[in-house]
């Protein structure tokens, strides 16, 4: 693997970090709001929030689970 491949490996990482820790924001900030009662809440919002909310958790695990294996790539390349 050459070095412009592993530095864009290298950068793929740090996005993927950043956008899997707004992902993670954005489910606690969801969950938050679906578990807070304020008036004219219908039930079904609060399992839209929820569903939106584990799907988030979820696209951030699988970013997570990219970036381990980007990493063990880099390591054997280094």
């Amino acid at each position: 693997m050459s070095k412009a491949m592993i530095n864009d490996l290298k950068i793929k990482i740090a996005d993927y970090k950043r956008f899997s820790f707004m992902l993670l924001s954005l489910s606690a900030f969801l969950y938050i709001g679906s578990i807070i009662p304020f008036e004219g809440k219908e039930g079904m919002d609060q399992i839209v929030l929820l569903a939106v909310s584990y799907c988030s958790i979820g696209i951030a695990l699988f970013f997570y689970r990219k970036i381990t294996i980007w990493k063990k790539i880099v390591k054997e390349e280094s």
